[in-house]
């Protein structure tokens, strides 16, 4: 049962409950749903290939009961035994708005690297233009999840439409904590836009936080890539749960996830690169390191990271999982190199690795950290396999809608200088 080409999604509900109470909230949200008529005839929809759940044909179909564990520990109130004897359905209004939204995230999961945030109704109670900084009242206990996240390596961004603007003090949360600010009068896709190229990430790698309908609805239609949540104010450990559970879960596993907060804001306070002579003063004036290397047992964690979330510096976007590098490591015909750097404002970890088929002379895998490209590092990392192999690796290469970095680095020519010292 697979559901026709449509923008929008099937939804066929099932559970032993009255369906039909939740399926208007589904439909408010912008899905197609089907219930099966009658109270539990879902079961033999699902045995009969001709019943109307089939030729429906749904997208998915989702058991409203799924969430009742979860649901009922977060949401005060999730039941309403009023609802359950006068309309066979057990939930309040609000347990019915959490199931929809925990469905809503569930369909927009995947590992994002970007967590962008407003700031009006988001991260405080009330309009800075109109209420004055000091009549803000903040989600205190929101903004120092963000910080957690961002301790786990999330990156945070602030797009705010708003006159430039400082936190306040008591506020857990300050600008510096943010690797990028939008801040202004502009429209925020735009502004997001400019910040990821800065940042040398993808647009699809950003989930965005807004109270705002309007401002979530303008971002879809010009971002369509980003994911935007449905969220309305004020944010609680709820929706902290499911950004960490659905989209950043990965992160806080490595050292490089610790190291990513400090270095993007040491990027932050470095000095502008248009303030040098050219980009070879400015990338020599950053004292860039690297210590090259075979990869070790330790070094696993970071290999699959990297190998599952890294797609613009990627030549073949092999996703390979932990257990496969540990085989790697062991196998004498192959070689993993790992590249760690720094610069003089921070460190910033293993943020390269080279897996090399020592008989076919072949480098299988070439992977670089968004956070290393335009620095060089490439070019060294050619020149240090060529030297220490005492061969030329030839470089496979697949390409992919989001790796032509790689391939401008092939066609641009591998032996460029760089400039990286050991």
């Amino acid at each position: 049962m697979t559901g026709t080409p449509s923008s929008v999604l099937r939804v066929a509900l099932t559970g032993d409950i009255a369906l039909e109470v939740l399926a208007p909230y589904f439909r408010k949200a912008g899905y197609e749903v089907y219930v099966p008529a009658g109270f539990g005839t879902w079961r033999q929809e699902m045995l009969d290939a001709d019943s109307p759940l089939h030729r429906f044909r749904p997208d998915v179909i989702f058991d409203v009961t799924s969430y009742d564990t979860l649901l009922e520990k977060e949401v005060p109130g999730f039941y309403d035994e009023r609802m359950r004897v006068l309309a066979s359905c057990p939930y309040s209004l609000a347990g019915i708005r959490a199931i929809v939204d925990e469905f809503a995230f569930s369909r927009l999961s995947a590992p994002k690297k970007i967590l962008a945030v407003d700031a009006d109704n988001t991260l405080w109670k009330g309009i800075l233009s109109e209420d004055g900084e000091k009549n803000l009242i903040p989600y205190a206990a929101f903004q120092r999840g963000l910080l957690d996240l961002r301790a786990q390596g999330v990156t945070l961004v602030l797009l705010s439409k708003n006159d430039p603007f400082e936190f306040r003090a008591d506020m857990p949360l300050k600008t510096a904590d943010f690797a990028a600010c939008g801040v202004n009068w502009a429209p925020k896709a735009g502004n997001l836009v400019d910040i990821c190229r800065e940042l040398n990430l993808s647009t699809d790698s950003v989930v965005f936080v807004d109270d705002n309908p309007c401002e979530r609805e303008q971002m879809k239609a010009h971002l369509p890539e980003v994911t935007v949540p449905p969220f309305a104010p004020p944010p609680d450990a709820q929706l902290l749960r499911r950004l960490r559970e659905y989209f950043f879960a990965a992160f806080g596993k490595t050292e490089e996830d610790r190291l990513r907060a400090a270095d993007y804001a040491a990027r932050r306070l470095a000095p502008s690169p248009g303030r040098y002579a050219s980009a070879d003063d400015y990338l020599e004036d950053l004292d860039l390191r690297v210590v090259p290397g075979r990869a070790a047992e330790k070094d696993l964690d970071r290999l699959a990271q990297m190998a599952g979330k890294t797609n613009q510096f990627n030549a073949t976007t092999r996703r390979r999982t932990r257990a496969e590098f540990e085989v790697l490591l062991t196998d004498p015909s192959k070689a993993v190199f790992v590249f760690r750097t720094s610069d003089k404002f921070s460190e910033q970890g293993i943020v390269c690795y080279v897996i090399v088929d020592l008989s076919a002379r072949h480098a299988t895998d070439f992977v670089m950290s968004c956070r290393a490209m335009g620095r060089t590092l490439e070019y060294f990392v050619y020149r240090y396999l060529t030297d220490t192999l005492g061969f030329a690796p030839v470089l496979d290469y697949v390409p992919t809608a989001k790796n032509k970095p790689f391939r401008d680095f092939l066609e641009g020519g591998k032996q460029r200088p760089s400039h990286y010292k050991i």
